[in-house]
């Protein structure tokens, strides 16, 4: 734990950047068809919304400079900037937030005491505080030149991100609630075409140990969450399909997306090291544009511009001696030890969880429909978005139900907690009894067996396809997703 002024401060600059191994995750939103700008909105939704705009400009102006010279080193510089900046506009709260978390430790007080004469209000000295009050401020729109003075900062810590945050750029999110996870542009390091071994000579697993289990082109593989729980990006071709897995812990969203691009060229990604909404903002290595892990859309740069979004794919979260069980030509990503010498990762079932046992970042939008870190399994169909409490799933096993108009069945395997979703073409199904699931009844009495890419009937008949879903903690699918129904 850091201290900034006797208080909590663990997103102080030097704090987060010696934390390296404990930050991670990011992402998120915004219009179609304006030219490059900033965009800002109240309410980042699940679909691109159209935006209230503002002029992109440079920060050179009067007010950027007084901020510049607000955490400074000279005293006298900056009671003066505080003393203009106070007549200024309330607004000034945004981009005045940043610089607070930039703000070296004898800047602080002076800084601080503008945020309450700006604001009215006395909330410390924690910038997760401040962070929170303007996220909060729909009244607000940030100055132009915002989208410049954000990456001036951010260049502090790496200088690609004013190369990212430049001023012409096109933004789909709001940039305010945009903020360093501690680490520079590729801090994580992805993983990238791993070697992968039959599930025979995969003497590094456990059975218990929990995998990311792939299906594509009639291929099958897994990947050990002990390793993805650290490097959280994953670029590799399975059944001849590019694709990428982004792994967001401290959303608990492990998220399978097609990596080709509309003229079908494969894309490479990797960690950002910036935050939205406590989820992780991940890039393309073509173009340094920067994605959403929550939502698959390009949100900063060229790709978003362009109203670039990636196919979600399914996957399942399980337990290796179960994947193996059912799938035994299955391969297996092998861990790099040399990758765990150099980085000092330990490969081990939860011991990423624990080095970042205690790390959350600011979100301010929340609900307590459910528990902070209940665990949802959590769908979009057709700009529907409905979350579906494991604890609940665990009791029922099965659910039939009906999401953005398309009729789903959703199961539960109670050997591994593994969680699919299909469609059920209006049928209506059941558990055939307590055992380990591999087939579901429908109504009509017909049997049907429980696949990776749908659902099979016994017999001749086409597949119910699988609904690609994802498991999250509640308050991460939240701030993305506020009108979403709970199950």
């Amino acid at each position: 734990m850091h201290t900034i002024d006797g208080e909590d401060a663990t997103m102080t600059p030097n704090a987060l950047i010696r934390a390296t191994v404990t930050f991670v995750c990011l992402g998120l939103i915004g219009p179609a068809n304006l030219a490059p700008q900033i965009q800002d909105s109240e309410e980042p939704p699940a679909v691109t919304p159209a935006y209230p705009t503002l002029a992109p400009g440079r920060a050179d102006s009067p007010v950027y400079d007084r901020l510049r010279r607000l955490i400074s080193s000279k005293p006298k510089a900056r009671r003066k900037a505080a003393t203009a900046l106070a007549k200024g506009d309330p607004a000034t709260l945004i981009p005045l937030v940043d610089a607070y978390f930039f703000a070296p430790r004898e800047a602080r007080p002076d800084a601080r005491r503008l945020l309450e004469q700006l604001s009215g209000e006395q909330l410390g000295s924690r910038y997760r505080d401040w962070f929170l009050h303007v996220g909060g401020r729909q009244d607000l729109q940030p100055p132009p030149g915002y989208i410049a003075w954000k990456g001036e900062l951010f260049s502090r810590i790496d200088p690609v991100y004013g190369d990212i945050l430049h001023p012409a750029a096109t933004v789909r999110l709001r940039l305010r609630e945009v903020h360093s996870g501690g680490v520079p542009l590729d801090g994580i390091p992805a993983i990238d075409d791993p070697e992968s071994v039959p599930a025979d000579l995969a003497r590094f697993m456990r059975d218990t140990d929990t995998v990311f289990g792939v299906s594509l082109g009639g291929e099958r593989r897994a990947y050990p969450v002990k390793v993805l729980s650290w490097h959280e990006l994953l670029n590799d071709t399975v059944g001849g399909q590019p694709m990428t897995l982004s792994f967001c812990t401290l959303c608990g969203s492990g998220i399978l997306y097609s990596a080709v691009d509309e003229d079908g060229k494969r894309l490479t990604f990797g960690t950002s090291g910036l935050l939205y909404r406590s989820n992780k903002l991940m890039f393309d290595r073509a173009t340094l544009s920067l994605w959403s892990n929550l939502t698959g859309e390009a949100v900063v740069g060229q790709r978003a511009e362009e109203s670039a979004r990636l196919r979600m794919l399914p996957m399942t979260l399980t337990r290796w001696d179960v994947w193996r069980q059912r799938y035994p030509d299955t391969s297996i990503m092998r861990p790099d030890p040399a990758a765990a010498q150099r980085t000092g990762y330990r490969y081990v079932e939860g011991a990423a969880d624990q080095a970042r046992a205690g790390v959350e970042f600011p979100v301010w939008r929340q609900s307590d429909a459910l528990e902070r870190n209940a665990r949802v399994y959590a769908l979009t169909i057709n700009g529907e978005a409905k979350a579906y409490p494991l604890e609940k799933l665990r009791v029922e096993r099965l659910v039939n139900d009906t999401v953005g108009g398309l009729d789903i069945v959703l199961v539960l395997d109670p050997e591994s907690d593994a969680v699919r979703a299909y469609e059920r073409g209006g049928l209506s199904f059941d558990t055939p009894g307590d055992g380990p699931l591999r087939t579901l009844r429908a109504a009509d009495g017909t049997t049907w067996w429980i696949a990776e890419e749908g659902l099979a009937p016994e017999g001749d008949g086409d597949l119910l396809p699988r609904v690609p879903g994802h498991a999250a903690f509640w308050f991460g699918w939240y701030a993305f997703y506020p009108e979403t129904a709970v199950y």
